[in-house]
Parts: structure tokens; sequence; C-alpha cells
């Protein structure tokens, strides 16, 4: 029986390492293109759909509670309401169905259930508050208690499903940020390994062949750490950006928003209290609790905001003080009697309130802004890095094929 020699050949042994380089190529060009393409769908959803979304869902929140604060303000004053206060309690359910509408079109199950509640109930709010409001213009006691039946609507069963939506949308956009801003670790594992193994190669082929460099593995290699030092760079710099956007954008949001919840509910506990003509204590009490929340969550938005957004949250903070101030003047007014210079006093807390709710508002705007741009900019730096990822990768694989051929082609 004759003898096979099973030994691996040199023209064999080239085919088979390029071969292997050829597919490391290949797939540290692939992986860094799915990771970048990934990377870069994520940073167009954080500034096209759960951005706005965050953005939507707070109006929605504000809206609501800002409503029910405004018809409680409303009914302070005996006969029709100043129209200027109606205007803006129209204004807020205007905008409210706005962002209803715009929620539905990125809703998942669970908001949509949410989104459900509210535009089933909204109705049932706005009809008991016009009752109130006509009781109100006839002078009928019982106008209180209807709009106390609103507002309990809109506390324990509206604003939750809009907290809850806004919940939703920040974790959504959390989650968009956390996995733009992982670390490509299979990029730069492949990555290595093909410069590893092209060395290698050049080192073989230098040894078989007495040729100290071989053009087409030197370019190939040269074109391995291009793809690999742009791919760090690019996925790097989309990373720093979103993760700004993050640290100093979307947890100051949830900070910001949490304060503006706080004040619009303290603002309707106040009106309340005083429409409830001594039997307000529930309300006062529930203000109390509210107003320390807020001191301190806007104490914790000044600590994390950047320098420039410092001063106008420490601004709201002051206008907060001022707020407290004026509201334990309206209640000594009220505790002792004197109803009507509580309800006068009420226009000054009111303006303080505006004040402070234009603060918390323009604060929330410049962090919701930063979330978007710092998207755009993390956006920015993938640019070009696709289209250049495929050349990259055609001419890694030419250049290990040129680089052995001539080598396989001697052995003929």
């Amino acid at each position: 029986m004759p003898i096979v020699d099973r030994r691996l050949t040199t023209p064999d042994l080239y085919r088979l390492i390029a071969a292997a380089l050829i597919v490391l190529g290949l797939g540290l060009g692939g992986t860094a293109l799915a990771t970048v393409h990934q990377r870069a769908a994520l940073t167009r959803d954080i500034t096209a759909v759960t951005g706005p979304l965050s953005v939507g869902v707070q109006d929605l929140y504000r809206s609501l509670s800002d409503a029910d604060a405004t018809a409680a303000t409303a009914f302070l004053t005996s006969g029709a309401e100043p129209a200027e206060l109606r205007q803006r309690y129209l204004d807020d359910l205007a905008r409210a169905g706005a962002a209803l509408t715009a929620a539905t079109r990125n809703a998942d199950d669970a908001d949509a259930a949410r989104l459900a509640v509210l535009t089933d109930q909204l109705p049932v709010y706005t009809g008991l508050v016009e009752t109130a409001r006509s009781y109100n213009r006839l002078g009928v006691p019982l106008g209180g208690a209807y709009l106390r039946e609103a507002s309990g609507l809109m506390r324990h069963t509206l604003l939750p499903q809009a907290q809850g939506l806004f919940e939703s949308a920040q974790g959504r956009l959390s989650a968009a940020q956390r996995d733009a801003v992982g670390f490509p670790w299979a990029v730069l594992l492949l990555g290595l390994l093909t410069v590893a193994g092209l060395v290698y190669a050049q080192v073989l082929l230098a040894r078989r062949t007495n040729r100290v460099f071989n053009l087409g593995l030197v370019a190939a290699s040269l074109v391995a750490l291009l793809a690999l030092v742009w791919s760090a760079a690019g996925l790097s710099a989309a990373a720093s950006r979103v993760d700004a956007g993050r640290g100093d954008g979307s947890a100051l949001v949830s900070v910001l928003a949490g304060a503006r919840r706080a004040a619009l509910q303290a603002r309707a506990d106040e009106a309340l209290t005083l429409i409830a003509r001594g039997s307000g204590a529930a309300f006062e009490k529930d203000y109390r609790v509210v107003a320390q929340d807020l001191a301190g969550l806007l104490g914790t938005a000044a600590d994390r905001a950047p320098e420039a957004d410092r001063a106008v949250i420490l601004a709201a903070r002051d206008h907060a003080v001022r707020w407290g101030e004026l509201h334990d003047g309206m209640r000594a007014l009220d505790d002792k009697g004197d109803y009507l210079a509580a309800v006068a006093k009420a226009s000054a807390t009111g303006a303080a309130f505006t004040e402070l709710d234009t603060a918390m508002t323009s604060a929330l705007a410049t962090a919701n802004d930063r979330v978007d741009r710092q998207a755009g900019h993390g956006g920015g730096a993938l640019t070009g890095l696709e289209v250049g990822l495929l050349l990259l990768t055609a001419g890694l694989v030419a250049a290990i094929v040129l680089g052995f051929r001539p080598r396989i082609g001697e052995y003929r």
C-alpha cells in the first residue's frame, strides 16, 4: 500500500493563512460596520423619537396639572372668572390634547393603555369643571364639591397615567443612551487579532522567502490599523457626546420635571385649601409635603446642573422661597377668618408661582435641548464612517490577496 505524504505544503500553508486573515478582516469590517450602524441608528432615535417623546409627555403632564391649578385658582373669583385664567385653562387643555395625539404615534402596549385612560377620563374631568363653574357663577356652594371631585380625578387618575407615560419615555431614552455609549469591545478584539495575524504572516513570509517586506501585507496592516483607529475614535466620540447628554441633560430633566410636578401640585393645593373654606386641612398638609419636596428637588438640580444652567435653577429656588413666604401670609389671613383678604393675597402667590414656573420651564427646555444637541453631535461623529469601513474592508481583503498571490505562484 503506497504511503501518502500528509504534511502541509508551503503553498497550502500560505492559502490557509490568507484565508484566515481574510476571515478576520471581514469579521473586523462587518463587526465595525454593524456597530457603527447601530450607534448611528440610536443617535437618530434619540433626536427623532425618544427625545421628542419625552418632551411631549412632559408637556402633557404640565398642561394637565396647570389646567387643574388654573381651574382651582379661577374658582376663587365669585361669579365669572377672569378672562385670562379661563383662556389659560383652555390653552392647557388644547396642549394636552395635542400631546396625547403625538404620544399615540410611538406608544407601546403599556403606554397605549395609559393613553386610553387619559382619553376616556379627560372629558369627564372637563365636564366636572364646567359643572363647578356653572354653580359658582350662580353663587351655589355645591360648585366647590364638583371642583374637588374634578381635582381628585385629575390627581388620582389622570396625572398618575401621565406620570407613567413620562417614566416610560424616560426609560426608553435612557436605554437608547445606555446602548449608544457602550464600549465596542468586539471591534477592538477583532482589530487587534487582525493586526496581530498580519504581523505574524509577514514574519513567516520574511523567514521563508528572505524578503524583508511584503508590500501587500504591509498595506493590509495599515488598512486594518486605519479601520480600527477610525472606528474606535468615531465610536468613542459619539459615546462621549451621548453620555454628556445623559449626564447633563436627561438626568437633570428627571429632577427638574419632578420639581415642576411638585410645584404644580402645591399650587392646586393652595387654591383648594381656600376653596374648602375652613375644611381644607388635608390640602394644606399636602401642600407642605410637596413644597418640601420642591425645595429638595431644586437643590438637587442646582447641584447636578452644569455651570451655565445653575443661575436659572437658583433663581427658581429663590422664587419658590418667595412663594412659600407669601403662602404663609395668605394662610395666616385665612386662619384668622379674613377670607376675602386671603383670596386677595392669592393673586400675589399666583405671581410668585408664575415666576417659579417660568424659571423651571426655561431650565427644562435647556436640559432637553442638550440631550438632543449632544445626540446630534454624536451622530455627526459617525458621519462617513460606514462608507469608509466598506471601502477599507474591501481594500484589506484585496491587499491580503495581493500579498499572498505572488508567493503562492512561486511554487507552481
